[in-house]
């Protein structure tokens, strides 16, 4: 007698004693043609395909498609360890590192990587205000202190004068008025000092 069932010993339904096939085969597999492991030999579809991508929704190219991770998640983010907003899980580095000190290039403690300021910037110059050349906005001594301050009257046309001092304190009173001084002789002034 004739048994007519599945004798193909590939198919899943493959039956030992059949001798005729009837078209009734079963081939599982992945039917889906957009799969990674699309079978075009399947005929029946076993829940089995296989969409590779990045599965992590925190991903910048999360692919809500894919069910294996292939390991391609890309986590955008700053990647300098020395930096303020330093991201250990970035992998991408998306030049948003930031850089927190000094930005003024004319302080002595200038950063040159420094792209965010913290206020901390110090400024040389002369701090000793016993000296001519003190800066009120230094923050550290540069060495530039050179000329003790030295007060009196600083011009020459008043008779309290003081070639030493550099400071004007407004000590200078009397005009200097040329002429002699001397009473003996006849070109005496009285108004000479």
């Amino acid at each position: 007698s004739i048994v007519s069932f599945n004798s193909n010993s590939e198919a899943a339904n493959f039956d030992a004693g059949a001798n005729l096939e009837d078209g009734s085969c079963l081939y599982p597999g992945c039917m889906d043609e957009a799969a990674d492991n699309y079978d075009a030999d399947a005929n029946t579809d076993d829940g089995s395909c296989l969409y590779l991508g990045c599965t992590d929704a925190d991903a910048a190219n999360y692919d809500p498609v894919a069910n294996l991770n292939d390991g391609t998640c890309l986590y955008p983010g700053c990647m300098d360890s020395g930096a303020f907003n330093f991201d250990a899980q970035a992998n991408v580095d998306d030049g948003s590192c930031i850089f927190i000190g000094c930005t003024d290039a004319l302080a002595v403690n200038y950063d040159a990587q420094a792209n965010e300021e913290d206020g901390t910037c110090l400024y040389g110059g002369c701090t000793n205000a016993d000296f001519l050349e003190f800066d009120p906005d230094a923050d550290v001594d540069d060495g530039s202190c050179v000329s003790f301050i030295i007060e009196g009257c600083t011009d020459s046309n008043f008779v309290e004068f003081n070639a030493f001092a550099n400071v004007d304190n407004g000590t200078c009173a009397t005009p200097v008025v040329m002429g002699c001084t001397d009473a003996d002789y006849i070109e005496f002034s009285a108004d000479a000092n």
